[in-house]
Parts: structure tokens; C-alpha cells; sequence
């Protein structure tokens, strides 16, 4: 029988916890105080722990840290009452094998601790306490959508592995702001970030940015973006546009960490770890031969895909919030806060430019607001989208939109090696539509399931992801 400790702020507290593992497979013990489940260790070792975030004496962040010290390989569960991006990403940076929303119980923490007490119940997730890391504006990446939290626990899984990154998503989803998140919660942390559009140069001159330049004589003139990164990060945005023969030098500082400028007399040894992202699919320019396939593969050692926000409409509040905050401090605004009329209208538009288009439309309305509390009349977006009215969600599903969705995400899965395309296409469409009648019926979940022709149980798993 299993050993599971739960960590939570009273035995009351915990009782959800508690009732989310099957009581003949586990031996369940309830902690209090993090200090006597620490000095309990010393004695004796659980098999996993599972760890409320709300914890008062400690942060989540010490207890995780000090259990580590003591046991390393010992898998932790962290369980949020309210999920947040910086919660997600030093969880797991910290060593947790996995961080979950309160709301996902008990189906979410049950697979979890399946999963963690697989095998001999000792498994890694990701390399332990790297020390304080920080991301000054996590911008784009704020979200509290299944889609989000997993990106989040990515980041702080893969920040301390060194492990090229390949980021897909449409333009204005953050790319670069989650590449500034995998490094500054690395232990690169304290050295260069140091980013570079690929669509901005010609191919001759992307290669001097790139790698530097010599005079004709080969007298060093310049160093390029590698060598200012050294020992840091190269965030290579729009990767494809790079020619096949830049690819190629790109290739060769991944397989070697040597490169060579342009008539230079000697090579040059660089240490970094290299990001890349791109909007298009590599899968189509490679079969099309305008991506090398050797880079690719070098490129995606781990894939990461950023949804549109049309596709995370439940965000959007979060976002506009944050965005507002930092609009009113910037330009020193009285702003109260958005009208009822503003949030509506702002989840019901269809962003085509994504999280930048929002962020610049919510700096727009503080900049020209007279009343100290925004309005539909502040913001030129809508009156773009049509007679003043933005399109609906039900507009912005149509068949011809479901179907390009359909095609996107089998593009991003079969990129990403995904064993079952069907599957996971299918519980995407199945979460879409329970989310959209959820917003239909005001987020009444029977009245949702009904309209689905669904059980309320059925509906709950597609919402989280469980089985169908």
C-alpha cells in the first residue's frame, strides 16, 4: 500500500484531498504544520506528497525546496486553490512532479497520483531547486485556461534542462515572452537574453547578425547575436524566414558550439541555449524543402504550442486587468476599473491579432478616457469590427473556422509526435464546445450538459480534460 502525505491548513481543509485518492489503494496521512511533516521525514519517507498551496507558516516554494533537500527522487503534488502563472512555473521548477487546480479534483489529483506512483513510485519530473528565478512582466503568459497552466508547468519544467525549445503559435500570442520565461527561470538567468527576428533581415545580412563580420582582410569587426549571448539565450523569432544556408550555420553552432564569420581565419566557440519560434508549420516547409529536417528535430527537443486568445476567451478578463494595471501606472491614470459592458464585449471579440492587440487597445482606452472608468467607447476595436458590434463566439465558430482550427491542431500534434491524433483532436473539439455551452447558459453546468445532450459527469471530464 502507498504512503501519501498531505499537506494541507487543518484536517478539515483537506478532506477534499483526502476523498480524491481511493481509500483501499492508498495509506492516507494529513499534516498541518510543515515544520512536523519535515522533522517526520527524518524518520520515515512517504511514497508522494500532495501540497495545498494556501499553506500559511511557509510558502509553497520553502516546503517544496526543504522536502527536496531531504529527498530528492520523493514526487510532490501541488494543489492551488487559486492558479497562478508564477505559482505554476516555480512549482515546477522547483521539482514538483505536477501543480493542479483546486477545481480538477478529484478526477485531476487521482491521474495524478497514479501517474506519480507509477513503476517504483520514485519518479523525476524535473531536476530540483535552481534558486530564485524571475520574469519582471509575464505579460502574455497570464491565464488561468487548462491550455495555460500547461504551459506554465512546461516552462518551469524545461528552464533548467538547457534544452532547445521550439515555440508555435500565431503572431501576438507571447512567443518571445515565454522565451524570456524559460531563461530567466534557468540558471542562464543572471546572463544575456538576447532576441532576434529572423524576418527583419535579408539573407546576407541575417547571417552578420547573426554569427558577426570581418573586413575583407578578416580583421573581426563585429561580434553578431551568438557571441553577445554567450553563456546566455538566442531567441530566434521566425525561424522559417531564415535562408536554408543560415539554417545550416544554425545547425552547425546546435550540434558543435562552433561557428565561423564570414572570411575570418578561425573559428569561434560560443555556449548557448538556443529558443526558437515560428507560425507557420516547419512540417509543410519541410516537406515543401524550405526547412532543413535535421534543424528542425535539433530545434524541438521540447515543442510548446501558445493558443490564439480566441481560444482562450475565459483569460481575456485576466489579461485586460494586468494590461490596465500597467497602463494606469505607466501613464499615471486614474482609472477605476472597466464597465460590465467592457468585459463583455472584450470576450466576445475576435482578436485577430491576439494578446498585442488587446494590450495596445486597452493602453489606447486609458490613454483617452475622460471618465475614470472605461467604456465600449473607448475602444476603437469594436467600432472596426463591424456597425460598432464585435462578432460573437457563435459567429466566430463557423464551419469554415472549426475547420481551420481542425487543421491547425492536427498540424501542431503531429509536429509534436502525438501517439494519438484522433484522440486528442476530438477532446479538443469536445472541451470547445462544453466551454461554449457553458458560456450559452451562463455557466450553469446542467443546464450546459442539457444542451449538449450529455451527463453533468460527462461534461465536467471534457472541461478538464479527463476521459470522454
Amino acid at each position: 500500500m502507498k504512503d501519501v502525505w498531505i499537506l494541507d491548513r487543518s484536517e478539515r481543509e483537506a478532506a477534499d484531498l483526502v476523498r480524491a485518492l481511493p481509500g483501499l489503494a492508498y495509506s492516507v496521512h494529513v499534516w498541518s504544520d510543515p515544520r512536523a511533516l519535515l522533522a517526520a521525514l527524518d524518520e520515515r519517507r512517504p511514497d508522494l506528497v500532495v501540497l495545498e498551496h494556501g499553506i500559511e507558516s511557509m510558502t509553497p516554494v520553502e516546503v517544496l525546496r526543504a522536502i527536496k533537500e531531504v529527498e530528492r527522487r520523493l514526487p510532490i503534488v501541488v494543489v492551488a486553490e487559486t492558479t497562478s502563472t508564477r505559482g505554476a512555473i516555480e512549482s515546477m521548477r522547483e521539482g514538483a512532479y505536477d501543480y493542479l487546480p483546486r477545481e480538477t479534483l478529484p478526477g485531476g489529483l487521482e491521474d495524478a497520483a497514479r501517474r506519480a506512483l507509477s513503476s517504483d513510485g520514485r519518479v523525476i519530473r524535473t531536476i530540483g531547486s535552481p534558486g530564485p528565478g524571475d520574469v519582471t512582466d509575464l505579460g502574455a503568459i497570464v491565464g488561468k485556461t487548462p491550455e495555460m497552466i500547461e504551459i506554465h508547468k512546461l516552462i518551469g519544467q524545461v528552464a533548467m534542462t538547457g534544452a532547445a525549445v521550439l515555440i508555435n503559435g500565431e503572431a501576438g500570442t507571447g512567443k518571445e515572452l515565454v522565451a524570456r520565461a524559460v531563461h530567466y527561470n534557468s540558471n542562464r538567468r543572471d546572463r544575456p537574453f538576447v532576441a532576434l527576428n529572423c524576418a527583419a533581415l535579408p539573407g546576407d545580412s541575417l547571417d552578420a547578425e547573426l554569427f558577426g563580420w570581418t573586413d575583407g582582410g578578416g580583421i573581426e569587426a563585429g561580434a553578431g547575436r551568438f557571441e553577445q549571448a554567450n553563456r546566455g539565450t538566442v531567441f530566434l523569432d521566425e525561424i522559417d524566414r531564415a535562408g536554408l544556408a543560415t539554417q545550416g550555420r544554425i545547425l552547425s553552432v546546435l550540434e558543435s558550439g562552433y561557428f565561423e564569420r564570414p572570411h575570418a581565419r578561425t573559428r569561434t566557440k560560443v555556449d548557448v541555449r538556443v529558443i526558437a519560434a515560428t507560425d507557420r508549420s516547419l512540417v509543410r516547409l519541410m516537406k515543401e524543402g524550405h526547412f532543413r529536417v535535421d534543424l528542425f528535430y535539433r530545434l524541438k527537443v521540447v515543442s510548446l504550442f501558445i493558443p490564439p486568445l480566441r481560444d482562450r476567451r475565459p483569460d481575456i478578463p485576466f489579461l485586460a486587468e494586468h494590461f490596465l494595471e500597467r497602463a494606469k501606472t505607466e501613464m499615471k491614470r486614474e482609472i477605476e476599473g472597466m464597465s460590465p459592458d467592457v468585459v463583455d464585449l472584450l470576450e466576445s471579440y475576435p482578436w485577430p491579432g491576439n494578446v498585442r492587440e488587446l494590450e495596445h487597445a486597452i493602453e489606447r482606452a486609458v490613454a483617452l478616457n475622460r471618465t475614470g472608468v472605461l467604456s465600449p467607447e473607448d475602444f476603437d476595436v469594436f467600432e472596426a469590427a463591424g456597425e460598432g458590434a464585435p462578432a460573437t463566439p457563435d459567429e466566430g465558430r463557423a464551419a469554415g473556422d472549426l475547420a481551420a482550427t481542425v487543421r491547425a491542431e492536427f498540424e501542431r500534434l503531429a509536429e509534436a509526435g502525438t501517439p494519438s491524433i484522433d484522440g486528442a483532436v476530438v477532446s479538443a473539439v469536445e472541451r470547445l464546445l462544453a466551454e461554449e455551452a457553458l458560456a450559452r447558459v451562463g455557466g450553469n453546468q446542467v443546464r450546459a450538459a442539457q444542451l449538449l445532450g450529455i451527463s453533468r459527469n460527462t461534461l465536467r471530464k471534457r472541461l478538464t480534460g479527463g476521459e470522454r
